[in-house]
């Protein structure tokens, strides 16, 4: 009797997973659909579930990207939406502060000028901007993609509008 349930409760258990799976994916695309609606951003649909799934568009001059995408690490993987807001023209610093919070740059002194200018305001926006990595031509916020997130696209939309408008304060 036992041999006959376990192959069924197998079948049962993949079957329950992959519509899982397929639920989230439907999930992450209407969020994403909803989303580009309300930014005014372009979306093209993937056909393939492995591939990331990319909007974008422009908000006051600031060419915008927001992207959902795996990552893998090694028997896991992580799925992550990121936010990237360009600026219209390089800030040509040689700056780079990276995700961990580690401030580098080409040039020292253009560097501690810009980090003496916006150090306040980095430090204040860390906390409510996930992962928040500044280049001479970019910044970007990464968070993981959670229930929150993926069912619920105000808070992308919000998330975009507050990283445009912490680009905006940069000095």
């Amino acid at each position: 009797m036992i041999r006959m349930l376990l192959p069924l409760i197998s079948i049962f258990f993949i079957y329950m997973i992959i519509k899982w799976v397929k639920n989230v994916m439907r999930e992450t695309k209407e969020a994403l659909s909803k989303a580009s609606e309300e930014l005014g951003f372009r979306y093209e649909e993937e056909t393939k579930w492995w591939k990331p799934k990319e909007i974008s568009g422009v908000i006051d001059g600031y060419k915008c990207e927001i992207r959902v995408y795996t990552q893998s690490h090694g028997k896991s993987s992580t799925t992550y939406i990121s936010f990237d807001v360009y600026f219209p023209n390089s800030l040509d610093m040689g700056l780079k502060i990276n995700w961990r919070g580690k401030f580098e740059g080409d040039d020292d002194h253009l560097t501690d000028l810009f980090l003496e200018r916006n150090m306040d305001l980095v430090e204040g926006e860390k906390k409510r901007l996930r992962r928040l990595k500044i280049t001479d031509t970019s910044v970007s916020s990464r968070r993981i993609l959670t229930k929150k997130y993926y069912r619920n696209p105000e808070n992308i939309v919000r998330a975009m509008h507050d990283l445009v408008n912490f680009t905006k304060k940069l000095k």
